[in-house]
């Protein structure tokens, strides 16, 4: 197991500190590609195993443990992926598989969670006439959230064994290729800004698609997610001005379009309910399902309060996406780290050139 693996709650007496954040602490541009690969699989995966435990015994203390989880396991993926050519394939492939298990499991309970957060802060603006079925929209939200838990505890409980096994054949298989051909590869610094203008290069080609689509939306969300845990784990090869410049362009445009998308999926599953009660209405189901103290009109009104504000939060994501989109895809992000990247990938090239016959900075791709 890795030293840094126990599973034991951050309060135990082992006193595990909490694990690094989206800065991977360690790094440096010359490092020795294997040596940053380990250092940063340990501290992405460490993550995961830190707050999978919280998110299945302790999320009713603070919400914030799955939501955690679940970044965690994205950030991990990502370095999964964009570092795959560096890592073991069959380990690499079967923990990836179950990083997408542990996320799945909590998925719907985080979006009861961001949905409840939402319609509380609707019950403290609506009209008396609303308030009550807000409520019971907050009241459901909470039940459907506790039956969520129990499954996410129990599926965590099953895959984190599973997890802790993926992760020492990963490390194991890893140390093993370092010790066959650690002489072949490549700095940390000079992969990260090939990598980096990859992953660059993907978002961009969605961006010729129909940019207010619902569909590109949504797959540009996905894509700026992936590159932004990409940027986070080769930031140490980029100057300081992109984490402060930079780096919150791109969180802004993952936020506007996870509004977006959050708004969208809680008035889908809104509409559902809506839907079932609608149907519920004069039939012994009505107060079987605690609604015999509202008529249908009531209800309807409070439903339509609610979707109308999760209309607005939708309408006002997407134009301050639209609106930001571009300079972001232009002159204030896209240009500049693209000319960055090209600056520092030459001046690698330039530093790598050596005499003839030399053979000190030989170029050497990384093995499949």
């Amino acid at each position: 197991m890795l030293p840094s693996q126990s599973t034991k709650h951050p309060d135990s007496t082992d006193g595990r500190a909490e694990p690094a954040g989206r800065w991977i602490a360690g790094l440096s541009p010359q490092m020795p590609l294997l040596e940053a690969l380990e250092l940063v699989f340990r501290q992405r995966y460490d993550g995961v195993l830190y707050y999978l435990p919280l998110a299945a015994e302790r999320a009713g203390e603070n919400i914030e443990y799955v939501h955690k989880l679940r970044v965690s396991c994205r950030r991990l993926a990502a370095v999964l992926d964009v570092l795959a050519e560096g890592l073991p394939e069959t380990p690499r492939r079967s923990l990836l598989k179950l990083l997408d298990k542990i996320r799945a499991s909590c998925g719907k309970a985080r979006d009861l969670d961001v949905r409840r957060v939402f319609l509380e802060s609707q019950l403290r603006m609506a009209s008396v006439e609303d308030a009550g079925v807000v409520e019971l929209l907050c009241e459901k939200t909470v039940r459907q959230r506790e039956r969520a838990q129990r499954k996410v505890r129990d599926r965590l409980e099953k895959l984190e064994l599973k997890l802790n096994e993926a992760g020492d054949e990963l490390l194991s298989a890893l140390h093993s290729v370092q010790r066959d051909a650690a002489a072949a590869y490549e700095t940390f610094g000079k992969i990260g800004c090939r990598i980096l203008a990859r992953e660059l290069a993907a978002l961009w080609d969605l961006s010729a698609k129909d940019i207010e689509s619902t569909a590109t939306l949504h797959q540009l969300r996905i894509a700026c997610k992936h590159l932004r845990y990409a940027f986070e784990v080769f930031v140490p090869v980029l100057p300081e001005s992109f984490r402060e410049e930079f780096y919150p362009q791109l969180e802004r445009t993952q936020q506007l379009l996870g509004e977006f998308h959050d708004a969208a999926e809680a008035t889908r599953a809104l509409n559902k309910v809506r839907k079932k009660w609608k149907g519920a209405w004069g039939t012994k189901k009505w107060a079987r399902q605690g609604l015999s103290g509202f008529r249908w009109r009531e209800l309807r009104s409070g439903f339509s309060t609610v979707l109308l504000a999760y209309a607005q939060q939708s309408d006002h994501a997407r134009t301050e996406f639209l609106d930001h989109w571009p300079a972001f895809a232009g002159p204030s992000f896209r240009e500049p780290v693209a000319d960055l990247l090209t600056e520092l990938m030459d001046s690698s090239a330039a530093t790598a050139m050596t005499p003839p016959g030399s053979g000190e900075h030989d170029e050497h791709l990384l093995p499949h």
